[in-house]
């Protein structure tokens, strides 16, 4: 579903990108992009036009795919998270450096304008010294979405894999990824995977982030960063960005129920377009990507401590 509501729009949008094969395991390519449509993904890898490839399989399609990528010298933009597991994904990251090719986990939120700048301001000491940062980020799979691979552990299910990145993202950007203290609980679905996830993670300085993420609960998403002297508040779309992505709220004192509040405006962007032209980019080597795949390697590795917390 991202790719056709959100990457394959994205790079009609770009000016760095074009579409020229796609492939797709759950029915036809939709229109528009039915005319590049190929009959399966080594077609895609194959196409002698293909430079880079866009990866949105379930995870634990992503290190056979990005390999079978990296051996043809096709670049990777690979959805997160980039494996079902870090030593998938080191796998991974060691066929593409074999084979010179790029591999990126196509986490957008840091392309967001707004997520940007809020973690600027954070950076920024706008707030003072960050203490703690609370996340969440929930939506229901209805009955409709039984058969959602995001259900099954074969396919590298369950809530923390899949969305636990935007919860955590931040507090890994500011502060790394070992924290001290983990401490976690996990409701399963019936089919074994985390239908919800609730995390404290403390780190050795002292600095707080807690995170709940999940498929059952009500649609939510919303990122607070605490300072010593107040807090910056992002509500709706807090992790996925776009339009309606306009406002960062900052309460200046954050120990007190009326603290004064002030709205800074942000003119929002499609963190997908902003994705595409930055991998794009690195593909052409007129910049760097901008998050290593080590980074991306230590966000699993970080989840899967969480998971063994909780059990």
């Amino acid at each position: 579903m991202v790719a056709r509501l959100a990457v394959l729009p994205a790079i009609d949008a770009s000016s760095k990108a074009t579409l020229v094969a796609a492939a797709s395991m759950s029915g036809p390519v939709p229109d528009p992009w039915d005319a590049a449509a190929v009959p399966d993904y080594q077609a895609v890898i194959d196409h002698p036009d293909v430079e880079a490839i866009y990866l949105p399989l379930p995870n634990n399609m992503h290190r056979a795919w990005t390999i079978a990528a990296a051996a043809a010298g096709k670049h990777v933009l690979c959805e997160k998270p980039l494996a079902g597991s870090a030593d998938d994904a080191r796998a991974m990251q060691a066929a593409c450096d074999s084979s010179g090719t790029l591999l990126a986990e196509a986490w957008m939120t840091p392309f967001d304008p707004r997520w940007c700048h809020a973690m600027q301001l954070a950076t920024d000491g706008l707030v003072g010294d960050i203490t703690e940062i609370n996340s969440t980020f929930t939506f229901t799979i209805g009955p409709e979405g039984a058969n959602n691979y995001r259900w099954s552990p074969d396919h590298g299910g369950g809530a923390l894999l899949d969305v636990g990145i935007y919860c955590l993202g931040p507090a890994v950007e500011l502060w790394g990824s070992q924290p001290a203290v983990i401490e976690s609980s996990i409701d399963l679905a019936p089919s074994g995977v985390d239908a919800t996830t609730t995390v404290q993670l403390t780190w050795p300085d002292g600095q707080i982030a807690r995170a709940r993420v999940s498929f059952v609960d009500a649609e939510r998403q919303r990122l607070e960063i605490v300072g010593a002297t107040g807090r910056i508040v992002l509500d709706g779309d807090a992790h996925t960005g776009g339009p309606n992505a306009r406002q960062i709220r900052v309460e200046s004192d954050a120990t007190t129920s009326h603290a004064p509040e002030r709205s800074i405006d942000v003119e929002p962007g499609d963190p997908y377009l902003g994705m595409i032209d930055a991998f794009a980019a690195a593909v052409r080597g007129t910049q760097r990507w901008p998050r290593p795949v080590e980074r991306s390697v230590e966000m699993l590795e970080l989840l899967s401590q969480i998971r063994t917390s909780a059990q």
